[in-house]
């Protein structure tokens, strides 16, 4: 990606800096610093930070093991410090030497408390405070190049599905983490990595948290298959329930409700609503049917190098719909002790309304 685009990310926070009066904002390996510089490393004990200062010039600082891949940051100011030297002892002399006042500084919110903790000591003088409101509302609304790769996201993804229930009965007799490690291997293949996936089979598709088992797929009851990824640093989500056999009437009905609250919802994730509308849109389809107990989360959650960041899509959320944001629409009926239904696509908002993101259909699939 052009570098540019990631020194005007960095510019973006820092006049948010400028309004809340931050003078540094620290930035560990995590999303953000995926989001601000391209990098995405795995964290360790090992101190790595982004210096990001209002007023002067950025640098990052880290230990030298590092020095090939953060020579990727668009940063050129890089300080390298070796094991057995005190990074924070360092870091503070950066700060010294460069006249960087840091009476008030930000931390990002997925640092961990053994470099956060250091910090406070060594700059016993600031004032700390989470970086997350200086940098949450700018990710929420994702650019070009963004919307791009979630889209090869999402593409990735509706392959990988097809692909599985493709094989049909084959899956009779297979247990649910079967299928799963299948769906794993599978999605990797298309060039998603950050994989998960709950793989829920009957009574267990009731349970919208669940961990993936040893139940077995069989004939006469429901498949739900929710399944996450990351292609090009960004997230796709999505949920299609399925039934093996043939399906009875009540689960048909049940089946036809969730889609009618989805395709409700989805025509008020637009400019010019709010957040709430599209939650309030599926629930109005749910208790007009008589289910509005069953459906027991919000509709859905904003999404991008996280698979949740942003505003929650829930009744209460007053954010306006603008173009650039994305989230998932995700409402489903869970009857306990009997089965489940869930269908979830990912939306990406425009000038004139939603972009439906995933392509694999949303009606009901019975696999005989």
């Amino acid at each position: 990606m052009d570098p540019r685009i990631y020194l005007g990310r960095m510019n973006k926070v820092r006049e948010e800096m400028a309004k809340a009066g931050v003078d540094v904002f620290l930035v560990s390996p995590s999303s953000n610093l995926l989001y601000l510089t391209g990098y995405k490393p795995g964290g360790d004990e090992r101190l790595l930070l982004l210096v990001l200062p209002r007023e002067e010039g950025p640098f990052v600082i880290a230990n030298q093991l590092y020095k090939l891949q953060t020579a990727l940051i668009p940063v050129k100011d890089q300080i390298f410090w070796k094991d057995g030297e005190d990074p924070f002892k360092l870091l503070a002399n950066e700060i010294k030497k460069r006249n960087i006042n840091m009476k008030k500084a930000a931390l990002e919110a997925q640092i961990p408390a053994f470099f956060a903790l250091p910090l406070e000591k060594i700059f016993s003088a600031s004032v700390f405070e989470l970086g997350s409101p200086l940098i949450d509302h700018i990710r929420q609304y994702k650019d070009e190049s963004e919307l791009n790769s979630i889209r090869k996201a999402c593409k990735a993804s509706d392959k990988a599905i097809a692909e599985i229930i493709g094989k049909g009965n084959y899956w009779l007799g297979k247990t649910e983490s079967e299928l799963c490690m299948e769906l794993t291997v599978e999605i990797n293949k298309c060039g998603v990595d950050t994989f998960g996936a709950s793989v829920q089979v009957g009574e267990n598709a009731a349970i919208p948290h669940y961990n993936t088992g040893s139940v077995k797929i069989e004939k006469g009851k429901c498949l739900l298959i929710d399944f996450y990824g990351r292609y090009e640093g960004y997230f796709t989500d999505c949920t299609r329930t399925f039934h093996y056999g043939k399906s009875d009437p009540e689960f048909e009905k049940i089946y036809n409700i969730v889609l009618e609250a989805h395709l409700a919802a989805e025509a008020k994730a637009k400019p010019g609503n709010l957040l709430e509308d599209v939650d309030i849109a599926a629930r109005n389809v749910m208790v007009k049917y008589g289910y509005g107990e069953y459906f027991n989360h919000r509709v859905g959650h904003g999404i991008g190098i996280d698979v949740h960041e942003g505003d929650h899509v829930n009744t209460g959320v007053k954010t306006p719909i603008k173009p650039g944001m994305v989230f998932t629409i995700e409402p489903g009926i869970y009857l306990p002790g009997r089965f489940g239904v869930r269908i979830e696509n990912m939306v990406a908002i425009g000038e004139k309304g939603p972009e439906v993101l995933h392509s694999f259909p949303r009606e009901l699939k019975v696999i005989e």
